[in-house]
């Protein structure tokens, strides 16, 4: 029942609203799809196919941990990404993180499919004159080599600024450089919950609000994504894979509390 868990995903939309959007970037829509483990699990790589080929975004974001294990051939894990990516309808392409269980090495074989690897750096998304920024991180759980300040060392100050990392642990960071919002996985929402008590274990050193789904932090909103695949073990109990579909808007004021 658990693997069966594992393969039943779902498309989770979410809406953010932004005082600072620039009016380009009005219902700007990205998938987010992360911790893939896609080597991890039969039949993994064609539900999500089925899930994503018929959905239309303005860009696509990965946030790392592409193979099941933090070791060994990383041929298997390119395979299914080589099956993967040519489904995903994005008008701005695809831009991606390293996760804990990826090693840099395995850059240049992600970006001969097509994705591009952020490593502490920030690429401009120009629409109708206006730009955005996507702020990519290093691994902020495992290997502890992320720098946010390096990644915004080209982006003017008053930008507005997307942060894709694999982990929520650098959030701090982020509200510090004044990041509009903040999207990461890596906890799999927990990956085992108990029913109406939320996540056993969620890997991450960051508080428990961040783990899964929405939250805020200072100024700055977040997302957390449960993410497609399952890692350690590809079982799932209340807590279902996920593909985030999340669609920018401008607002004059943001409702939610911060935490």
């Amino acid at each position: 029942k658990g693997m069966q868990n594992a393969l039943e995903m779902r498309v989770d939309e979410q809406t953010f609203l932004f005082p600072g959007l620039p009016a380009a970037f009005e219902g700007f829509r990205i998938l987010l799809l992360t911790d893939l483990h896609l080597d991890g699990q039969e039949g993994l790589t064609r539900t999500i196919v089925d899930h994503i080929r018929t959905i239309e975004v303005d860009l696509c974001l990965i946030g790392g941990d592409f193979r099941m294990e933090t070791y060994g051939p990383m041929a298997p894990c390119l395979r299914h990404l080589r099956c993967l990516l040519p489904h995903v309808q994005s008008r701005q392409g695809i831009l991606g993180v390293l996760g804990n269980h990826d090693c840099i090495e395995m850059s240049p074989d992600f970006e001969e499919t097509g994705l591009i690897i952020l490593i502490n750096e920030a690429w401009d998304i120009r629409r109708n004159g206006a730009k955005i920024w996507i702020v990519g991180l290093d691994d902020p759980h495992y290997y502890k080599v992320h720098d946010v300040r390096q990644a915004l060392r080209n982006v003017p100050a008053d930008d507005f600024k997307i942060l894709l990392a694999h982990s929520p642990e650098a959030y701090k960071d982020a509200a510090g450089c004044h990041v509009q919002l903040y999207l990461c996985g890596h906890t799999h929402g927990g990956q085992i919950c108990l029913p109406g008590r939320g996540p056993i274990f969620t890997n991450s050193r960051a508080p428990r609000f961040t783990a899964s789904g929405r939250w805020r932090y200072l100024d700055m909103a977040g997302y957390t994504s449960r993410g497609v695949g399952a890692s350690g073990v590809p079982l799932r109990f209340n807590c279902p894979g996920e593909i985030s579909l999340i669609t920018l808007r401008r607002a004059t004021d943001i409702s939610e509390p911060a935490r």
